[in-house]
C-alpha cells in the first residue's frame, strides 16, 4: 500500500477537523453513557473484522499471525473496558466551610493528540483512543510511517460505528514532519506519545511552547540478549 507523507498542512486541516467536531459538533453534549456505548460499538466491530485486522497488524509490523490475531484480542478489551468507563468517571466533594460545597469537575482536555508506534499499533492506539474518547475528547492519530493501516482501518471502523466526523481523525507521515508539526499545534490540547526517549524530549519540547499536557512512555528500557547456545528454532 502506499499513503500520504503528510506534511503541516495536512495536520492543521486534520487539528482544524477535529476542533470544530469538539466546539461545534455533538460530541461533548453526548451523554457519557452514549459515548460509551460507540466505544463498545467499535469493539464489537474490531471482533467481526478480527482476522482482516491480524493480518493487516502481522504484515505492517512483521509480527507471526498468530501475535496480530493476540493484539486484536487485547484491542477488543481495551475498546470493551473503556466502553464500560465512559459513565464512570465522576467529580468529587470537598470539605470546607460550614454553609459551603466545594466541589471538582472532570471535563475533557479538547483536542488530543495521540502519536503511535510501530510495535503495537492496534493495541496502544486503543488504549489512547478508547481513554480520550470515553471522557469526551477528540483525537487525531498520527500511527509511525512503517505501520499505519490498521489504525487507518480502525477510524473507518469508528465512523461506521456511529462516531460523529472529525472525532477520530488520522493523518500519516514522518515523524519530523507530521510528528512535529502535530506536537506543536496550537490547536492541540494535550499530547500523548509512545516511542524513544530522544523523540519525546523533542515533543514535550514543542508541546511546552504551547503549554500543553504531555503522557509519555518511553522505550529503552527492556533489553533481551540471545546467547550462542539458544535454541533459535523453539
Amino acid at each position: 500500500a502506499s499513503i500520504p507523507a503528510s506534511d503541516a498542512q495536512d495536520v492543521d486541516l486534520a487539528v482544524r477537523a477535529a476542533r470544530q467536531a469538539f466546539d461545534e459538533g455533538p460530541w461533548r453534549r453526548m451523554p457519557a453513557v452514549e459515548r460509551g456505548r460507540l466505544l463498545t460499538r467499535l469493539g464489537l466491530l474490531v471482533e467481526r473484522h478480527a482476522e482482516e485486522l491480524a493480518a493487516l497488524e502481522s504484515r505492517d509490523t512483521g509480527k507471526p499471525l498468530r501475535q496480530g490475531r493476540a493484539d486484536v484480542t487485547a484491542t477488543m478489551r481495551y475498546y470493551e473496558f473503556y466502553g464500560g468507563a465512559a459513565d464512570k468517571l465522576h467529580g468529587d466533594t470537598i470539605p470546607f466551610l460550614d454553609g459551603y460545597t466545594a466541589l471538582t469537575l472532570r471535563e475533557p482536555h479538547g483536542v488530543v493528540a495521540g502519536i503511535i508506534p510501530w510495535n503495537y499499533p492496534l493495541q496502544i492506539l486503543a488504549r489512547v483512543a478508547g481513554a480520550a474518547l470515553a471522557m469526551g475528547n477528540v483525537l487525531v492519530a498520527k500511527p509511525a510511517e512503517d505501520a499505519s493501516l490498521t489504525t487507518i482501518r480502525i477510524a473507518q471502523l469508528a465512523l461506521e460505528a456511529g462516531f460523529p466526523e472529525g472525532v477520530f481523525n488520522v493523518v500519516t507521515g514522518y515523524g519530523h514532519e507530521a510528528g512535529a508539526a502535530l506536537s506543536g499545534h496550537p490547536g492541540v490540547d494535550y499530547v500523548t506519545f509512545t516511542g524513544s526517549p530522544g523523540t519525546g524530549t523533542a515533543i514535550q519540547q514543542a508541546a511546552a511552547l504551547n503549554n500543553r499536557g504531555v503522557t509519555m512512555e518511553l522505550g529503552g528500557k527492556s533489553p533481551q540478549i540471545v546467547f550462542a547456545d539458544a535454541d533459535l528454532d523453539k
